[in-house]
């Protein structure tokens, strides 16, 4: 995100899955920072057209099996209701057969059965007398393994059932699983029989008494129950009440699994008065003089180390030092006061230092979570302790906030608070008392974690499961992994690190309280193939390695060879802001194919630094992102701290990364994102093209070396997100030597809606050229209006047409036109994007 641009803004989406709204074109009185998922800048036909084709091609794209559910899904998640009364309220079914892949189906040599009711780990773990853990399984197939060795594949068979894996656990780190893989369990399945629907959870069944406590003023009732002393208090952060996430007592009410900026009720307060400032505590700074990269903004490798970065673990920090590169050292608020009345419960806060603060970062480039230290209600402030590293930029002010875990605010159906003094757990039922309350006792369920990158675990298969019910991790670790924006906790529900030939496949991982799956460190040839990933409280796939500073070329500690295909992520994000369903950081050589992802606060797929590069990400479909922060797109990448790795020429340390390749997806700019593919700070060598990209156009931002060709842009100049963003290509501040070099925007098509500039080329300058080598586009602009190139012309900005532009040996080969209808765009994307699988 650019720093220039450092604009508050919102955010969106409108109601989600479980939400019935009404659609609406004409502003409301609602806060500013809220949006809708139909974009008000143009007419509701066109708009529903361009939905109902993302719809199709979501369609396209999905396995056979899923096609009908992620219709229905994409369906209720663009709000098709709204378009009833237009042409274009249903889409046009393709005709596609998927292209399959093989899921790593192999010979079990043995198998080892499981079933929590019938079985007992006395029993031999055949399919008449099954184990009854999963835990006393896995040790039989060690013990197996001196029979049959280490090279044949064993079988570890779940039958249907809930198995309850926070029950008793061993470990509370979200780092080792409930069932932990070592380098002993190598050539394992672990699956689902048959059909059954195999139920592994994170938390413990409560069985609990429950008793009337109090009877509120407005009538409703608080319940509460004594807990057992077997239960981890410390683990129990989430109650999960009939399979779906409760909520912990907060202010202002709502959920936050379905209620954030993107609703109409947020449940998150603006009232806040002033911020209370940092305290700014210098770290220790590395600066690597040698080797450095010419050519850009962003040329030295650079560290904080102790010192403000100490929040981090390790304590680290590209944005701790004095003056980072396009940046701001990072601090973060010590308090924050508010307005009068704007908490109208916190005058009979009993113990404040319970409670979470849930805010935004100032610009809306992510969240913070802070503890509360303390507060006081005459001078309305509130103080924190520790907090406010779950992203790395910081700010010495934030925006929108809620407060929770505060007994005073329970006072909304389904909240819930627990007492640790007491052990006592308070609920408010709705109209009937729930029946399966489940506590989180654990974060990590299956860890896959090898003893080092020369013996890893290999050809593990995970198939047929359902993972849930773990406890959140947002006030765990976090650390900073590179030179984005991004700071993250590298725990997960899957945690695999030290691993060869790993596939994750055809699982559901739903309502956690953490990321999906972690992928940390040496990872080598993961597949993660149909799954489905919903109501997290942070990423859904995280890959996260790590260099010895600036040398990534005689480390192998990255994620390489990743396959992420066919998955369904959405829900995502609930509690940390600065959240993915895909997130590349320090990893080489991951593909990212025919995914459906949608409904999230930030982007999409965020590449968080330019190391190594050769990603590939094609045939995605990417719409309702950046619903709740600001300055950001579908797909997001950085690149402002350089490493070592030999992604150039194998064998030969170099600074500079392998060209990574963007097409065929569709990207759908609602909500608050501004570009489609938000190419910012530094990034480069980038081959993107033949993708469907709909409400804003191409950006660079201080990189170089990208290329663009045979790419759609439909309406360009219609980006809802801000930032004046309003035209097919975006050159901010091109400066020889530094950046805007090797730019190349060729064979596009340009559509505008009501514009007639088809770019916006900054310090453009006749006499002195340095833009974009530009050439056989074919722009498109309405009726009744002429095509205008803005360029600077004997030191005046000046509109020229499309011959004087040539002129200057500018777009040869390019053609204006009038802007075609809804239809013709449509087909033109189905031409360029069906039947090229």
């Amino acid at each position: 995100m650019t720093l220039r641009l450092l604009v508050l803004i919102g955010i969106i989406l409108t109601c989600f899955s479980y939400t019935n709204c009404t659609f609406k074109y004409s502003a409301e009185s609602y806060h500013s920072l809220y949006s809708t998922v139909g974009n008000p800048n143009i007419s509701p036909e066109y708009d529903c057209a361009l939905r109902a084709f993302t719809i199709e091609m979501a369609a396209y794209i999905a396995p056979p099996a899923v096609k009908t559910n992620w219709t229905t899904l994409a369906q209720t998640a663009f709000q098709m209701n709204q378009c009833n009364n237009t042409l274009y309220s249903t889409y046009q079914p393709p005709n596609h057969h998927h292209k399959t892949f093989n899921t790593n189906q192999q010979t079990c040599l043995h198998k080892i059965f499981v079933h929590d009711t019938k079985g007992n780990d006395l029993f031999d773990g055949t399919f008449e007398q099954p184990k009854k853990t999963i835990q006393a399984a896995l040790s039989l197939t060690r013990i197996l393994r001196t029979g049959y060795g280490n090279e044949n594949i064993l079988c570890i068979i779940i039958r249907g059932g809930t198995y309850y894996l926070g029950t008793n656990a061993t470990s509370t780190s979200s780092q080792i699983g409930a069932i932990a893989l070592t380098s002993n369990d190598s050539n394992l399945i672990i699956e689902n029989y048959q059909d059954e629907r195999v139920v592994l959870s994170g938390g413990t069944l409560l069985q609990l008494q429950w008793s009337r406590h109090t009877k509120t003023s407005q009538g409703r009732t608080i319940m509460k129950a004594q807990l057992p002393s077997s239960l981890n208090l410390d683990q129990f952060n989430e109650l999960y009440i009939d399979g779906r996430r409760a909520i912990v007592a907060k202010y202002p009410n709502g959920d936050p699994s379905t209620q954030g900026l993107y609703a109409q009720d947020p449940g998150f307060s603006y009232e806040s008065q002033s911020w209370i400032s940092p305290i700014h505590n210098p770290s220790v700074e590395i600066h690597i003089q040698e080797p450095y990269r010419n050519g850009t903004v962003f040329t030295n490798y650079q560290l904080g180390v102790g010192g403000g970065a100490s929040v981090f673990n390790p304590p680290t920090n590209f944005w701790s030092t004095a003056s980072p590169p396009a940046g701001n050292n990072y601090v973060v608020p010590r308090g924050l006061v508010v307005k009068n009345d704007a908490l109208p419960h916190m005058r009979n806060w009993s113990d404040p230092t319970t409670g979470f603060l849930h805010t935004f970062h100032s610009g809306y480039w992510g969240g913070w979570i802070f503890e509360i230290a303390s507060s006081n209600s005459t001078q309305n402030t509130i103080m924190f302790s520790r907090g406010g590293f779950q992203e790395a930029r910081g700010s010495d002010s934030g925006g929108a906030f809620y407060v929770a875990n505060i007994f005073e605010e329970l006072d909304s159906p389904n909240e819930w608070f627990l007492d640790k003094q007491t052990r006592t757990l308070y609920f408010m039922p709705n109209e009937t008392m729930p029946t399966d309350f489940v506590a989180s006792q654990i974060s990590c369920i299956i860890s896959i974690s090898g003893s080092h990158s020369n013996n890893p675990v290999e050809n593990v298969l995970i198939q047929g499961l359902i993972f849930t019910e773990t406890s959140n991790t947002y006030m765990k670790d976090f650390m900073v992994p590179s030179g984005g924006d991004w700071s993250v906790h590298r725990g997960g529900t899957i945690y695999s690190t030290n691993t060869k030939n790993i596939t994750i496949t055809h699982n559901l991982f739903n309502q956690l309280g953490s990321n999906g799956m972690a992928l940390i460190d040496y990872n080598d040839d993961t597949s993660i193939l149909s799954n489905e990933f919903v109501w997290l409280g942070d990423s859904a796939i995280i890959l996260v390695g790590s260099t010895n500073g600036i040398d990534g070329f005689s480390v192998a500690s990255q994620p390489m060879n990743t396959l992420i295909q066919s998955n369904l992520i959405h829900e995502i994000g609930i509690y940390v802001k600065q959240s993915a369903p895909i997130l590349i950081s320090i990893s080489r050589s991951v593909s990212i194919i025919g995914n459906l992802i949608f409904n999230m606060p930030r982007a999409g797929i965020n590449i968080n630094d330019g190391f190594y590069g050769n990603h590939s990400i094609n045939y995605n479909i990417i719409f309702n992102t950046v619903r709740e922060t600001s300055d950001h797109g579908p797909i997001n990448s950085w690149d402002r701290q350089p490493f070592l790795t030999d992604a150039v020429q194998q064998g030969s340390p170099s600074l500079w990364q392998h060209t990574s390749y963007i097409h065929h997806n569709v990207l759908f700019n609602n909500y608050r994102s501004v570009w489609p593919i938000d190419h910012d700070d530094g990034s480069c060598f980038y081959e993107d093209s033949h993708n469907f990209l709909v409400y804003g156009g191409k950006k660079n931002y201080l990189g170089h070396s990208k290329i663009d060709h045979d790419q759609i842009y439909v309406y360009s100049d219609l980006s809802t997100g801000g930032f004046g963003s309003n035209n097919c290509l975006n050159d901010y501040n091109p400066t020889r030597g530094s950046s805007g070099w090797d730019e190349t925007w060729i064979q596009n098509t340009c559509i505008l809606y009501n514009s007639s500039v088809p770019y916006n080329i900054e310090n453009c300058n006749t006499a002195n050229l340095f833009v974009p080598y530009l050439a056989s586009n074919k722009i498109f602009i309405p009726a009744g209006t002429q095509a205008a190139f803005i360029c600077n012309v004997n030191g005046s900005s000046t509109r020229l047409n499309l011959q004087q532009w040539q002129s200057y040996g500018l777009d040869i080969g390019t053609t204006v036109d009038t802007t075609p209808t809804i239809q013709t765009i449509i087909e033109w994307g189905r031409k360029m994007l069906q039947n090229t699988i």
